[in-house]
């Protein structure tokens, strides 16, 4: 792997890191406040309201992915002009369906309201006007989506992280300060379709700082389209498929349940899912690396940064993973307070075990999409599906949010056995020795340190000595990755980052 190459990737994810972890921060102070000032069945319905209508996001038709894909191989040929076609046909074409999604949203808002969800009639008109105000969100969210990929072609991580690390702080901070005021769901909504536009303006000005030369008007080129949907097709799949299985526990709990037991799924959902933040700073780092190597047909290449990536990720989220597990009751406690622990401790052990191989999974689904075979993924998501459909069917009303979770853990751990499975035959991935000697580390060290979390935990009950003790134990844990598990050239790359 190149050197120089290797420093870029590792400086982007931290910088992904830092500033998903910084929002992480203002979730876990802000969320405690929106929470319990709206009210759990109004968090329950603003929490249908974005899973909704961030599921239409397919509308994208996986456009956005494929313009970063072929963004980044013109600019490795230098081929400007191209460059140019493709990112005002890509935005022009995200406005349009942008307005397209947010006329169905408002034709659909009643008809969810009314009969779908589970919404006391006393909010039942306010969360038709924050349907009505949220539809919005959309076109400044595919725009955004088709903007921010010339920065992240461009390897420009920081800027992105600027604007968005900006964007979400202001999203938590002012919300938080919208409710402690007396406003309610409304204004909270309409203010979070105000600082997306102002996010997506932001992008506008960053597109011509980067390419200056480009000329961006609306504009619709035949082939140009037909280029983008030839890979975007399959995408297109995945992001009608992934939404939704990202998505149906909520609308089922919501359906079967109430929209109060929404809220009580999706806060442990949330704070265990942020682990993702690992994987997840990593992804879009890794994408154009993997769709220009995979171009070259470099598969010694592709092979050497998958092995280092798995376990390097595997050894950062082991530790966090275990210390929700055995501390979820804690956390939730102190977070949201004693009422709310008890309804959603299980829901936050159970999904702590499906983040692990959902954290994983990234690494293989972000190579499957660099090598441009989105299709493997859609097809793998159409499997996948009605399998998730019927675990859902059968737990989510006999066990409510605790059943959601075990669906989903299921449906994340066949994710990533597919996902392994297609690796091992695309770049000759050999499982016992590749990814058993890149994980079996992690698992072994997740282990001993699970062993020191339940001594922690049973020794003493006093909070700050329990977390003085994590906090020293994780610091062991990192100095023996450091010194006997990183090899001489992972710790080259960290220190030149």
């Amino acid at each position: 792997m190149n050197p120089t190459l290797a420093r870029i990737l590792i400086k982007n994810t931290f910088w992904n890191f830092f500033t998903q972890a910084w929002l992480i921060l203002i979730f876990m102070v802000t969320t405690p406040v929106v929470v319990h000032n709206l009210g759990d069945e109004a968090y329950g319905i603003l929490s249908l309201i974005m899973a909704t209508v961030g599921y239409f996001g397919f509308l994208d038709f996986g456009i956005s992915q494929a313009t970063l894909k072929f963004i980044s191989e013109h600019l490795a040929r230098n081929e400007r002009s191209q460059v140019h076609r493709i990112i005002s046909t890509s935005v022009f074409f995200s406005l349009i369906v942008g307005l397209l999604g947010a006329a169905i949203i408002i034709f659909l808002a009643p008809s969810l309201i009314e009969f779908i969800f589970k919404v006391p009639p006393v909010l039942r008109n306010e969360a038709k006007i924050s349907f009505y105000i949220f539809s919005g969100w959309l076109i400044a969210s595919l725009l955004q989506g088709a903007l921010q990929t010339v920065p992240a072609a461009l390897q420009r991580f920081d800027l992105i992280n600027l604007i968005n690390g900006i964007a979400c702080s202001l999203q938590g901070l002012v919300s938080a300060w919208l409710v402690l005021s007396g406003f309610h769901l409304k204004e909270v909504v309409a203010l979070y379709l105000i600082i997306r536009v102002l996010s997506a303006s932001a992008f506008f000005i960053v597109l011509f700082k980067l390419l200056p030369d480009i000329t961006l008007r609306p504009m619709w080129h035949g082939p140009t389209f037909l280029k983008l949907f030839s890979l975007g097709k399959w995408v297109l799949v995945s992001y009608v498929v992934g939404p939704l299985m990202v998505n149906l526990d909520r609308f089922l709990i919501g359906s079967f349940i109430s929209v109060a037991a929404v809220t009580y799924y999706a806060i442990p959902y949330a704070i265990i899912t942020k682990l993702g933040i690992i994987p997840g700073s990593a992804a879009p780092v890794l994408f154009p690396a993997f769709s220009e190597r995979g171009a070259m047909m470099d598969n010694s290449f592709l092979l050497g940064i998958f092995r280092r990536s798995l376990r390097i990720l595997n050894l950062t989220i082991l530790p966090f993973a275990v210390i929700l597990f055995i501390f979820s009751d804690e956390i939730l406690r102190i977070w949201m307070g004693v009422n709310f622990a008890q309804k959603s401790v299980a829901v936050a052990r159970i999904l702590s075990f499906a983040v692990v191989a959902n954290g994983l999974a990234i690494i293989p689904y972000t190579l499957v999409q660099g090598l441009g075979r989105a299709d493997i993924t859609a097809k793998f998501h159409l499997l996948e599906l009605p399998v998730y459909f019927l675990l859902c069917l059968f737990f989510i009303p006999s066990l409510g949010i605790n059943g959601a979770a075990i669906a989903w853990t299921g449906r994340v751990v066949l994710d990533a056995a597919l996902l392994f499975w297609y690796i091992r035959r695309r770049i000759g991935l050999r499982i016992r020795r590749h990814f058993c000697n890149e994980i079996k580390w992690g698992f072994l060290l997740g282990a001993a340190f699970a062993l020191f979390m339940l001594g922690i935990k049973f020794s003493t009950q006093r909070l700050l000595i329990q977390g003085a003790l994590i906090l020293f134990s994780l610091g062991l844990y990192v100095s023996v990755v450091w010194l006997y598990v990183l090899d001489d050239r992972d710790r080259m790359h960290f220190k030149c980052a």
